[in-house]
């Protein structure tokens, strides 16, 4: 009699176990080619280097994890490594990559949160973590 009572609870714990694992609407890691993930870490560049002080631009040096998540849209929390570039800012746009020199290009890592809707021209810098 036992063992009626018994298997259905251990199924029922093993199901809340793996539930919690993998809970629908989680972030979850996606590929850093992903194009709405490059799109996305694009805009938070440009937003990052317009509430900077400093007088020259950063650029991504390395896309370190991307993940996503799907809400009304998608948010992707990216972390990346960026340093300076000898590319002042307001200046004739042009491409700029970060220096070889670690001196220069002073590397830090940040964590971006942008929420995208595509099908209506949304993109917005939720969230910047930089250390």
């Amino acid at each position: 009699m036992r063992w009626r009572v018994v298997i259905p609870v251990f199924a029922a714990v093993l199901a809340v176990g793996v539930a919690a694992r993998v809970m629908t609407g989680a972030p979850v890691d996606a590929d850093v080619n992903d194009s709405g993930a490059l799109n996305a870490l694009k805009f938070a560049v440009v937003e990052h280097n317009k509430a900077t002080n400093d007088l020259y631009l950063s650029q991504v040096a390395r896309i370190i994890r991307v993940q996503k998540q799907v809400v009304a849209g998608m948010k992707y929390i990216i972390t990346a490594e960026l340093g300076k570039t000898p590319c002042r800012k307001g200046g004739a746009d042009q491409e700029c990559t970060v220096h070889e020199d670690q001196s220069k290009a002073r590397p830090y890592q940040c964590t971006f949160t942008v929420w995208s809707k595509p099908w209506q021209s949304f993109i917005q810098l939720e969230d910047e973590k930089c250390s």
